[in-house]
């Protein structure tokens, strides 16, 4: 070989080289760029929980420059002290609930960014022949629930409007496995949670509906909204994009999960393989019955939130938790981090 070609080779191997480590420099720059965010659920992974689920399966996450994870909850109380105490990024609870804890805790609040659901489906449920027929007619009985249940820490609120001797209230805390069961076999009188929650677990005890009586905390003059995803502001201040861009996969899992409630629970079955597919598709459509559409939400798209309509509620629930200075609307809640009206529009 002479010396030119000795010469030609050595470049384009250099070249090679060169390209290589350009290559290698581009993916590095690129994982860079991807924001790692750590996302507790409220609850268990349930079929309405596919709303996180379903984007990290289908690359949603990915193809926003998030490296996300979804851990289970074990209540809205536990999820707000996890996020704030910086354990998680994000998580997704009842909106009072963070209010409650905001209270408490003046030094760490939280913001919520999206409300996801605009309507509350917290109630408390009783068997139909238990004698209880309103809410009064739980003074002096005894309520099983989880300690960080949402509808737990709502009681007070759904108390205070509905002339509920709260002191009489005997309450026992109870796993969430236990909860239904110990309704069924009357070691309760009451319980609180979800609807969505509550029934499905009801019906995978084989018990007819028709058997439970639900009252609705909405359907007794508590005009609540519902979930909402919340962070520390601090958190949201530095990672603007990051925030912006998970309400984005949100708005999509929530248009992917109606347009396929079957994927949706396939999706969670990843997570949970010994869920009933049968009951996780009737939880995710009455989770779109209770919580999740509205007339407003079907005209207006999602977290569209009317603070005025805000503001009387936090008036409420500052009443029911003792807190002397009631937050404002804008206290609680932030707009800021919503993407388009557009793009959070439903697709069905």
């Amino acid at each position: 070989m002479t010396t030119t070609n000795r010469l030609r080779v050595r470049i384009h191997t250099l070249a090679g080289a060169i390209g290589l480590i350009a290559a290698a420099l581009a993916s590095t720059q690129a994982q860079a760029q991807e924001i790692r965010i750590k996302f507790i659920l409220d609850w268990a992974f349930q079929g309405q929980q596919a709303v996180f689920t379903l984007p990290l399966d289908d690359g949603t996450y990915k193809k926003l420059k998030l490296d996300v994870s979804v851990d289970r909850g074990v209540g809205s109380g536990d999820t707000v002290a996890k996020v704030a105490s910086g354990a998680y990024d994000i998580g997704l609870t009842d909106l009072y609930s963070m209010v409650r804890f905001n209270g408490e805790n003046p030094n760490t609040k939280l913001i919520a960014v999206m409300a996801v659901h605009d309507k509350s489906a917290l109630a408390v449920a009783t068997k139909a022949s238990s004698g209880i027929k309103v809410p009064t007619d739980l003074n002096g009985k005894t309520i099983a629930a989880p300690v960080g249940d949402a509808s737990r820490q709502l009681f007070p609120l759904f108390a205070e409007l509905n002339k509920i001797d709260q002191a009489s209230i005997k309450w026992v805390n109870v796993a969430p496995p236990l909860r239904e069961p110990m309704l069924i076999r009357n070691e309760a009188q009451a319980i609180t949670g979800h609807i969505t929650t509550v029934m499905m677990n009801i019906r995978a005890l084989n018990i007819p509906d028709s058997e439970i009586l639900v009252m609705p905390f909405a359907n007794y003059g508590v005009e609540l909204y519902g979930h909402v995803l919340v962070v520390k502001p601090a958190f949201a201040e530095k990672n603007p994009e990051a925030i912006k861009n998970f309400i984005r996969a949100t708005a999509h899992g929530i248009n992917s999960m109606i347009k396929n409630p079957d994927a949706a629970v396939a999706s969670i079955k990843k997570r949970d393989p010994l869920i009933n597919e049968a009951i996780e598709k009737d939880r995710i459509k009455m989770s779109l019955d209770y919580m999740f559409l509205s007339p407003n939400v079907e005209k207006n798209g999602f977290s569209n939130v009317d603070m005025a309509r805000l503001d009387r509620t936090l008036k409420q629930a500052a009443k029911a938790f003792d807190i002397a200075s009631p937050p404002t609307a804008k206290d609680t809640y932030t707009d800021i981090y919503l993407p388009e009206r557009s793009e959070l529009m439903l697709t069905k």
